[in-house]
């Protein structure tokens, strides 16, 4: 295996185990991935927890610290109970009913299918950055010329195999976005930078910060496309602006929407009146 393919690999590999880690223990106890070569062209992976001062690690892994690796490592890889059997089943679609049938177990229906499985496998298979770890561990060197198939072996045994064309089953999901809040406020904004083609944002700017705009004012976007009305440096718009900020698998996003432009204030080309220009009566 090219090295080059083989230090991604094993780098996913603690990804893998720390992802699930922080997500059935959280800051609890620690994992450590130790690499051994044990013959020339061959690997084998140890795998250690370091516990931390906190007691909590016992109540997540059976309370045995000697164990607690092994039921991680079962988690993941064992045939039958094990996130990567669960992905491979499961082939990237949506059960269609997943019931609490014990403390410790829920029930996957996915068609006419139904099987239990443990509650932190199913943490596991929901945590998008387990997800993401499971992707580069399994799907990313299979995508490799040369590299047909995945196997995660327990001394000598095979305890799950992935084969080149399920690769796809092991993408992580695409994550909806989520909107956080939306609102509308009355502002005014100089303009920075007009857009006249369809869908392209307009820079405006309200004094602090500098905003990327579509205009979905049709009578105002009309008018400009018309020629109907002259811009210069200085112009305020007064509009009606919709924020929208929400969380997406990039982190938070904001978007701006005009909707509506209800002034066109040119630049001041003149100081405004001190005095009364009116002649006196009488």
């Amino acid at each position: 295996m090219d090295v080059r393919d083989l230090a991604p690999a094993l780098l996913a590999v603690g990804q893998l185990f720390d992802a699930a880690n922080q997500a059935l223990n959280r800051d609890a106890a620690q994992v450590r991935i130790n690499v051994t070569a044990t013959a020339p062209g061959s690997f084998e992976i140890v795998f250690e927890v370091v516990q931390t001062l906190s007691a909590q690690v016992t109540a997540f892994f059976s309370g045995e610290t000697a164990t607690a690796a092994v039921n991680l490592k079962e988690l993941i890889l064992a045939s039958g109970v094990g996130l990567i059997w669960l992905i491979k089943k499961l082939r990237g679609k949506q059960p269609d009913r997943i019931e609490r049938v014990s403390d410790d177990h829920v029930r996957i229906t996915i068609g006419s299918e139904s099987f239990h499985v443990p509650l932190k496998l199913m943490r596991l298979y929901q945590d998008l950055a387990v997800r993401v770890a499971a992707q580069k561990v399994v799907a990313e060197p299979l995508k490799r010329q040369g590299i047909d198939t995945f196997v995660a072996r327990d001394n000598g045994a095979a305890m799950i195999t992935v084969s080149k064309s399920e690769t796809a089953d092991f993408e992580k999901p695409e994550v909806p976005d989520e909107t956080l809040v939306e609102a509308t406020r009355r502002a005014a904004f100089s303009i920075v930078s007009l857009a006249f083609k369809e869908d392209n944002k307009w820079r405006l700017y309200d004094g602090n910060t500098q905003i990327s705009a579509l205009i979905e004012d049709s009578d105002f976007q009309q008018r400009v496309d018309s020629n109907l009305i002259a811009f210069a440096k200085g112009d305020i718009l007064i509009c009606d602006v919709k924020i929208t900020q929400k969380r997406t698998a990039a982190g938070l996003s904001t978007d701006y929407v005009v909707e509506k432009v209800l002034e066109h204030k040119p630049a001041l080309r003149q100081l405004p009146l001190l005095f009364d220009t009116k002649p006196p009566e009488g």
